[in-house]
């Protein structure tokens, strides 16, 4: 159980973290939030298809690439900066279900990743970057939200 405080709102919610079990698997609402903002964050770059020269299909060529290389660079980096918790048991580097995610590592890697995809596809990087920007805006906001409500 963890509790959710909106201080502007004088409001606090005891909720359970964990939505529902799959086969025993726990799947936790951050998670549900997580990849809710990726689905509609495609909805909405489909709507914008052609937008800035940019083609539908070379973004969901760039997101094969783009969404597991973020996941691992924000795991890297809260590994890199927080030693001391993997010191005793490294495979535990391995394991996401214990959290430790750093949002920075997730836009160093997004960032490299979309720069060497242009590169290669000769798109231009700031019209990608306004293509996708209202997604972006989204998974922002979904982050943002996390940081808002204290667990």
């Amino acid at each position: 159980m963890g509790i959710v405080k909106f201080p502007l709102l004088n409001l606090e919610l005891i909720i359970n973290n964990i939505a529902f079990s799959i086969f025993g698997i726990e799947i936790y609402w951050y998670a549900i939030l997580m990849v809710s903002a990726i689905i509609i964050g495609i909805f909405i770059l489909k709507k914008r298809d052609g937008l800035y020269e940019i083609k539908f299909s070379d973004v969901i060529d760039l997101l094969v690439y783009l969404i597991p290389i973020s996941v691992i660079s924000a795991r890297l980096y809260y590994v890199i900066f927080n030693p001391k918790v993997f010191m005793g048991d490294p495979l535990q580097i391995l394991n996401l279900r214990t959290g430790g995610m750093a949002i920075y590592g997730g836009i160093i890697g997004g960032v490299a990743t979309s720069i060497i995809f242009c590169k290669k596809r000769n798109i231009k990087i700031l019209n990608l970057l306004d293509y996708m920007a209202p997604a972006l805006a989204l998974r922002t906001v979904n982050w943002k939200m996390g940081k808002l409500c204290k667990y």
